[in-house]
């Protein structure tokens, strides 16, 4: 056994280059899961039950994909080793021996990525803490954090993973003989034929899943056939990829002028030889790169938007509607009563009618859902709005007063088919008293003999006053304890808000979703990295006698270098420019879908979007220049 060990130490430690990529993955990995568990059971977050919720969510996503992940990595240093594992079977090892040895080293491997791992989450979790707890706006705690069921749960979720990468390298090892492995490393692709049907079939699938992104105005349907679009796209990325490229190549190969150029030539052959191979490489890459735009720039657009939907829709601290009520006032004096004593200010009420409205440029329709028009109507008397505002202003039968909170062009409003001219737009935002997450909020002042006419029902009266949140507490649960069945009848109906508690709980969801957005977004462009990192490698070494034939029959340095350019440039960036076209069709099914949430205001959504592209398209031309660099190194020795 011990010599199996320092067989196995002397393998890691000779294949250092080759492992550094797997013990990055596999330490990167740990930490993430061992973070995420940490902090979702740290007693700072206790009470918190929207953020542990998305933290053990994507502690689950953590672990699926770094399933996927480290399998890849793994199966990367496997095939790169099957050379040497063929001498050791040429040299008289066994098979069995072998085992043993692939054994002991994937327990090295195994205890140095845990331990590098989980000191790394710890040294790591309280700064993490720290900046979750500042996202979501709470008071932050210092102290030493340390979980044992994360730790725990990071020993059995990684050794699982570690166990089936040893079955999967024995598997390679039983299943081949000395010779096949010995050839292992060098077996290329055949050049692949052009497939028709898969190319009409990615087609098909990627013009579907744009369709629907770009046909579906519902937020709720968007929501649910957003995951059919996400499926459809990965599909068709899938079959153009390996087929459609293919078609590609060879359309470029089959133009004489464009092919036979030295730099085109020895690109477009390679790519083509290899395309198989290459092509699903490639779709991750695009898959992994649109994955971290849609969730970076949406968890971002959800947080920054935050503060502006707040200020939109809530207007008062404190608020309390009475329904199906004769005599409201009664709550009104009890409010009052209640504050006496107190530090506040703007106590007010005023009864309004408020509709789920259409509008339409400056065409109201009450009682109509439409999304992609929707609207809050606040419809006041114009003798309320002097009485409990206490203005003193005047209409005509054919004039209304306007508040809007956006910007309202037209001079004139149209209600149920009916048109007033706009006297005048009020700034008073006392008269916004829904607190409807929409679009647009409107309130229309209109004469009381006017309002007749168009025969409203359910009349609400508001209270709103603005004060602390330990007041507004107490105020509104003394009058929520309170039975108003004799002053306001037996069938009134009484809610009441916390604007401020509402603000801290949006804050708490979308907080945790930006912090998951930003660590599995992480994780995605370190997995296309090592994925990019692994693949460039791999062809260099592959490439390394191809190149020398090359420069043995002519070639300069420096059309080998343009070579390599080129065809580093197609490897790198027609994913990247895929991933693009991917989020510009996915944008407006996105946006539905932030506005179903809580964010309205698309020009949120846009900064976020373009902020996104231009870091990954930065971070991107860092890996491609260091990429290309280490590639033309191993290929021009």
């Amino acid at each position: 056994m011990r010599f199996y060990l320092k067989l196995a130490l002397g393998n890691i430690k000779k294949n250092k280059k080759l492992y550094s990529s797997y013990f990055i993955s596999t330490i990167f990995s740990i930490t993430l899961y061992f973070i995420i568990k940490t902090v979702g059971n740290s007693p700072t977050l206790k009470g918190q039950d929207s953020i542990t919720m998305f933290l053990n969510l994507g502690g689950y996503v953590i672990a699926l994909f770094s399933l996927i992940f480290l399998l890849y990595t793994n199966s990367f240093v496997i095939k790169n080793r099957k050379k040497e594992i063929s001498l050791y079977h040429i040299l008289g090892m066994e098979k069995r021996n072998v085992r043993s040895m692939m054994l002991l080293e994937t327990i090295v491997i195994a205890l140095i990525s845990l331990v590098s791992g989980i000191v790394m989450g710890m040294l790591l979790s309280q700064i993490t803490s720290v900046i979750i707890l500042r996202i979501i706006h709470k008071s932050i705690h210092f102290s030493l954090i340390f979980s044992m069921d994360a730790f725990i749960k990071t020993i059995i979720i990684f050794s699982i993973i570690f166990f089936l990468s040893l079955i999967y390298n024995i598997s390679v090892v039983v299943r081949s003989n000395p010779i096949e492995l010995l050839k292992g490393q060098n077996i290329g692709e055949k050049e692949p034929k052009t497939k028709i049907f898969l190319t009409l079939l990615g087609i098909i699938a990627l013009g579907a899943g744009y369709y629907i992104a770009l046909s579906i105005t519902d937020p709720m349907q968007a929501m649910v056939s957003f995951f059919v679009a996400v499926i459809l796209v990965m599909i068709g990325t899938y079959c153009l990829f390996t087929a459609g490229s293919i078609a590609l190549l060879k359309f470029l190969k089959s133009r004489r002028n464009f092919y036979y150029q030295p730099t085109h030539f020895t690109s477009i052959s390679g790519l083509l030889y290899r395309m198989k191979q290459n092509a699903v490489g490639l779709a991750n890459i695009c898959i992994l790169c649109t994955c971290v735009l849609v969730t970076l720039s949406s968890t971002i657009c959800l947080y920054n938007g935050i503060q502006d939907s707040v200020d939109r829709q809530c207007y008062m601290d404190g608020n309390i509607i009475i329904n199906n009520s004769t005599h409201p006032e009664q709550v009104y004096q009890d409010v009052k009563e209640a504050l006496k004593g107190k530090k506040y200010n703007t106590l007010y009420s005023l009864p309004v009618y408020s509709y789920t409205a259409q509008l339409k440029k400056n065409q109201v329709k009450l009682n109509t859902y439409d999304y992609n028009n929707l609207a809050c109507v606040n419809i006041v008397s114009l003798e309320d709005y002097n009485h409990y505002l206490h203005q003193n202003v005047s209409l005509d039968s054919s004039e209304a007063y306007l508040y809007s909170y956006a910007n309202y062009d037209y001079r004139t409003i149209t209600l149920q088919g009916v048109p007033f001219t706009i006297k005048d737009q009020i700034k008073n935002r006392q008269v916004q008293t829904n607190h409807c997450y929409a679009p647009n909020n409107l309130t229309i002042i209109l004469p009381k003999n006017t309002l007749k006419q168009f025969h409203l029902k359910n009349q609400t009266y508001f209270i709103g006053f603005n004060a602390s949140n330990k007041v507004v507490k107490e105020t509104i649960n003394k009058i929520f304890d309170k039975d108003y069945s004799n002053s306001l009848g037996e069938n009134y109906f009484l809610r009441t808000q916390n604007s401020i508690e509402d603000e801290k709980a949006i804050y708490e969801i979308y907080g945790s979703l930006l912090f998951i957005g930003i660590f599995l977004s992480i994780m995605f462009l370190a997995a296309a990295i090592v994925i990019i990192y692994n693949k460039q490698i791999s062809e260099g070494f592959e490439d390394q006698n191809k190149f020398e034939i090359l420069q043995n029959v002519g070639m300069s340095q420096k059309e080998v270098k343009q070579t390599i350019q080129f065809q580093v440039l197609i490897f790198f960036f027609v994913p990247l420019i895929v991933a693009i076209i991917h989020l510009a069709f996915a944008y407006p099914l996105i946006l539905r879908i932030l506005k179903g949430l809580l964010q309205c205001n698309k020009n949120v959504y846009l900064i976020s979007t373009a902020g996104c592209i231009g870091g990954l398209v930065i971070i991107y031309t860092i890996i491609y220049l260091m990429t290309s660099k280490a590639y033309y190194r191993i290929v021009k020795r």
